[in-house]
């Protein structure tokens, strides 16, 4: 997943995500790092005096709200056994920039490359790629062979805890991905129902991301249902 920034807003997001961890050194008896969502949302480390009054919820809330009022561009891309069934595919070999095209976490990497490619199609528009850190250390170079038609790039990998930006990555596919999973979950808490709402109310704005009107108590069944809708409308076969 990636998160699109203009790039005369991305020192102000800088400053203000490490303003925000400053305030939160002052409300926990440990400093955090960095915003990690997962760990926010189920209060591990030093997140966990927030887990027992929602103050994990609120604070996820907030950066829904922070979210809401910018309305960032995200691009989706996932890979899976479904995604080569569809295509007739069976594998993919080599290695391009680094990335190993026969796993899945770095083709799905590759496929955002070229999505980010395709939609940002002037090339003489500078473009900068930070990668979070994982199968390259920080300040690693990335993607020059992916974007060599690119006029003006740079990329690299960098660590979460050193770059905010990340930070924002990391809460759009939190979000994006507990809300898969509550669609498919048959019984929903009241916490879960917070959070589908506090989600809803961002509005995120992806063309990769498809909106759909549900009953405040909407079951597993009516998702499969657009499902179905949705891969008739790319021509694709339902299962």
């Amino acid at each position: 997943m990636a998160v699109w920034f203009e790039d005369d807003k991305v020192a102000e997001v800088r400053r203000q995500l490490r303003d925000c961890l400053d305030y939160m050194g002052e409300l926990l008896p440990r400093a955090p790092k960095e915003f990690h969502f997962v760990e926010i949302y189920n209060g591990y480390g030093e997140w966990k005096p927030f887990k027992e009054d929602k103050r994990n919820l609120r604070l996820i809330e907030a950066f829904g709200s922070i979210y809401a009022m910018h309305r960032w561009p995200v691009m989706v891309q996932t890979v899976d056994d479904r995604t080569f069934r569809d295509y007739g595919i069976e594998s993919f070999k080599g290695v391009l920039d680094g990335l190993d095209l026969s796993d899945r976490d770095d083709l799905s990497l590759l496929l955002l490359c070229l999505k980010i490619e395709r939609r940002l199609t002037d090339v003489a528009v500078p473009l900068t790629v930070i990668v979070d850190e994982g199968k390259k250390k920080r300040n690693a170079a990335f993607g020059r062979d992916i974007f060599r038609n690119r006029q003006h790039y740079q990329g690299w990998y960098a660590i979460s805890s050193q770059e905010p930006l990340l930070q924002i990555a990391d809460l759009l596919a939190f979000c994006i991905n507990r809300m898969t999973h509550l669609s498919l979950k048959d019984a929903r808490t009241d916490t879960d129902r917070e959070f589908i709402a506090v989600v809803n109310d961002m509005q995120i704005r992806s063309a990769d991301l498809s909106p759909i009107a549900v009953s405040h108590d909407f079951t597993v069944e009516e998702i499969d249902r657009f499902h179905e809708l949705y891969r008739s409308e790319m021509g694709l076969r339902n299962p």
